[in-house]
């Protein structure tokens, strides 16, 4: 089976504070038309230590990432995108595991070298920066795609609009089984997750009160529409399921 492996460096002097790292990661994973066998082979974050918020640093231990901490030299710019530099261009030299996709966190250009450099190797790169970023040459012509950090901030939901998230998150649901072949079954929860984003890429369910996509297929089991369980791999999957009437 065909995959991507990713290798996520993140910039800490460039986050925003009320970044949900959880909310980009699975967006970086469900925009890969691999989605569904895509791995972080990389996970690292490089930023001076004084200065990274603890719910920053409490969400990166959570998802696993290597974090490096780079000191302000003599009072000046910590070495963050030169260490990160190298280190990608160590991966792209050593080539194992083979990297197919560089993701960079970042709004520094300085990191348009390495990106570039990174593509004239036949590498793919993308970009996740601030709004403000976009309209910088040296950066959008360094990466093949580029995404938003304020796409991925948290926010409070008002009661009303995390109830219209509900329904949205139900109404996804429901027309991804409708694309599900019968005779293909089971298949894993995560092919309905990504027949979701497909038909609205704006979607996160972490923005919903179910959170959690096991939650979502949980409460349409309780309706008697789906049965769930797990494969060989104790991954969740749909095992039957039995639509509407329209």
């Amino acid at each position: 089976m065909e995959r991507s492996v990713l290798a996520l460096y993140v910039d800490l002097e460039n986050l925003p504070k009320d970044l949900d790292m959880e909310a980009m990661m699975r967006t970086l994973v469900m925009e890969d038309p691999h989605a569904e066998s895509s791995v972080f082979a990389v996970k690292a974050a490089f930023g001076s230590a004084d200065t990274v918020p603890k719910t920053t640093r409490q969400q990166l231990r959570d998802n696993n990432f290597h974090i490096v901490d780079t000191p302000h030299v003599a009072q000046k710019k910590n070495r963050a995108d030169l260490i990160i530099s190298i280190d990608a261009f160590e991966k792209l030299y050593l080539d194992n595991p083979a990297i197919t996709r560089f993701v960079f966190v970042t709004s520094d250009s300085d990191f348009s070298v390495i990106m570039d450099r990174l593509r004239a190797y036949g590498k793919e790169v993308w970009l996740v920066c601030r709004k403000t970023d976009e309209a910088k040459a040296v950066l959008s012509h360094s990466c093949d795609n580029m995404l938003l950090l304020e796409d991925f901030t948290k926010a409070k939901a008002t009661a009303a609009e995390r109830e219209d998230a509900d329904q949205k998150a139900e109404d996804l649901f429901l027309e991804a089984l409708g694309f599900i072949d019968m005779d293909r079954l089971p298949v894993k929860l995560s092919v309905v997750g990504h027949k979701m984003k497909l038909s609205d890429r704006s979607f996160e369910i972490k923005t919903t009160s179910f959170k959690k996509l096991a939650t979502l297929a949980a409460r349409f089991e309780e309706k008697g529409i789906i049965k769930t369980g797990v494969d060989e791999d104790d991954l969740p999957q749909i095992e039957d399921m039995t639509l509407p009437e329209q």
